[in-house]
């Protein structure tokens, strides 16, 4: 099966997690968890970044100190990462928890080295907790590692199809646009991606996949089947 990209990162919306079983429903996570095994077994090398919004969206606890909220929301995506090593793990899929905070016993700290053995054995990466520091968003955190890692590419799969000319959840009439460029994406200032994420992967030349999660849309877009590139 051609691939488009072989080395990945997906960045993955916690709220894919979510269903009617709570915040960690079973069937979120057994259709992520079968998104990633058929990537890694169509030959994809496959880490993953996941968002925390389905328990905690650090941005949103306004009543707390911004430094508490992002935290929070940090350790949220640590919780999603550790369910989803448990539901890969049902899958068969060898998995490496690494996490950019502190978690002896739970998950080891980031390590770029580390990773990229893992990834040349054929092991998935969960990599949790951003980059460690508030004020940085996920998407960036994916586009580090990306980096770190020498992935071909970052996916973003959320509940959007891909990049538009406005907000489509608002705007009736809104436009996809299949491609563009790093520096047209920020100078129109989309949103589907953090801006900051974006300017490093520009910077770098990183290509960007923005599509919508669901079943078989992962291994769509390695092969360039599905969502928006910027490149």
């Amino acid at each position: 099966m051609k691939l488009r990209y072989r080395r990945v990162i997906a960045k993955l919306s916690g709220e894919l997690l979510a269903g009617p079983g709570g915040p960690l429903d079973r069937g979120g996570l057994r259709l992520v968890a079968g998104e990633v095994r058929a990537a890694r077994d169509a030959g994809a090398e496959v880490g993953v970044v996941l968002g925390g919004g389905n328990l905690a969206r650090g941005s949103a606890l306004t009543h707390l100190a911004a430094t508490a909220g992002h935290t929070i929301g940090m350790l949220a995506t640590v919780m999603n990462a550790v369910a989803l090593r448990s539901a890969l793990e049902e899958e068969g899929v060898p998995t490496l928890l690494l996490s950019a905070l502190p978690t002896p016993g739970v998950a080891e700290a980031v390590d770029p080295w580390r990773a990229r053995a893992a990834l040349d054995a054929r092991q998935v990466v969960l990599f949790a907790a951003g980059t460690g520091n508030p004020f940085v968003t996920t998407d960036t955190a994916a586009v580090v590692r990306a980096l770190a890692v020498g992935a071909d590419a970052v996916v973003k799969g959320s509940k959007v199809d891909g990049v538009y000319d406005a907000d489509p959840m608002r705007v009736a009439d809104a436009q996809r646009i299949p491609r563009l460029t790093h520096d047209e994406y920020l100078a129109r200032g989309l949103r589907v991606m953090d801006r900051a994420a974006v300017a490093i992967a520009g910077e770098h030349g990183l290509p960007i996949v923005v599509f919508r999660a669901g079943k078989g849309a992962l291994l769509a877009a390695l092969q360039g089947e599905t969502g928006s590139l910027i490149a």
